[in-house]
């Protein structure tokens, strides 16, 4: 069993994420984020494999990122790969988790 390629970071507030692709549209809410991918809180049951869109809101900008599903968590939700992502969203990503990981000192 492989084990987890990035520190992950669990939301302590509400952080809304939206996925388009695979004929399938909906939106849930972020439980934990890493620099590989994010665990999403929904109801949806997809395809595993499936490739989409995401939207992330970060402050007062939208990262915007391909992601794949990769597994589902029964009764939580679906867990997103990250595939393909700009610089700038790279960027908005570093600062999102640098802001959980501050909140969770506190």
């Amino acid at each position: 069993m492989a084990g987890r390629r990035a520190k992950r970071f669990r939301t302590p507030f509400t952080i809304p994420i939206a996925f388009l692709g695979g004929g399938a549209r909906f939106t849930g809410d972020l439980i934990d984020i890493s620099t590989s991918g994010l665990l999403m809180r929904c109801e949806q049951d997809i395809e595993l494999g499936t490739v989409g869109r995401m939207a992330i809101p970060i402050g007062y900008e939208t990262s915007r990122v391909i992601a794949v599903a990769t597994r589902r968590v029964p009764g939580v939700g679906v867990a997103f790969e990250f595939s393909h992502m700009t610089p700038h969203d790279r960027e908005l990503l570093r600062r999102l988790l640098l802001r959980l990981a501050h909140a969770a000192e506190r």
